[in-house]
């Protein structure tokens, strides 16, 4: 499953190029290479997605159980106070990740963006 992204965006990639090169024959082939990297775009804006919402998601659960380990070290606290309030915790350690998940939403974004200026360009041809 993780080379998934690498067999679509090579084979996109060689098909618009190919296109590319025939473009030289036929002007219409331009649509094509723009389809092709329409399609490319779409394709990475949905695998961020997937990904952000299973193996992110995962990940986030991991660095939280570090996050507790480190807060009941440097804070000298047992694990039934940490319990007691852990909601505050979790609160404060998805505070700390905003930034994070800001920069994911956008790049997902931009993706779609990318894929809209493709359709644009494709009308405007």
């Amino acid at each position: 499953m993780n080379k998934v992204p690498y067999i679509v965006t090579s084979i996109l990639v060689v098909l618009a190029g190919i296109f590319a090169i025939l473009n030289t024959y036929w002007t219409g082939f331009a649509y094509f290479v723009m389809t092709c990297f329409l399609f490319l775009t779409l394709f990475w804006g949905g695998w961020q997605i997937y990904k952000y919402f299973t193996s992110y998601q995962k990940e986030l659960e991991e660095r939280f159980k570090i996050y507790k380990a480190q807060k009941l070290i440097s804070a000298n606290i047992s694990v039934e106070v940490f319990d007691a309030s852990e909601k505050s915790y979790r609160k404060d350690f998805h505070k700390k990740l905003r930034r994070e998940k800001f920069v994911k939403w956008f790049v997902i974004a931009f993706c779609f963006a990318v894929a809209a200026a493709f359709v644009a360009g494709m009308i405007l041809y």
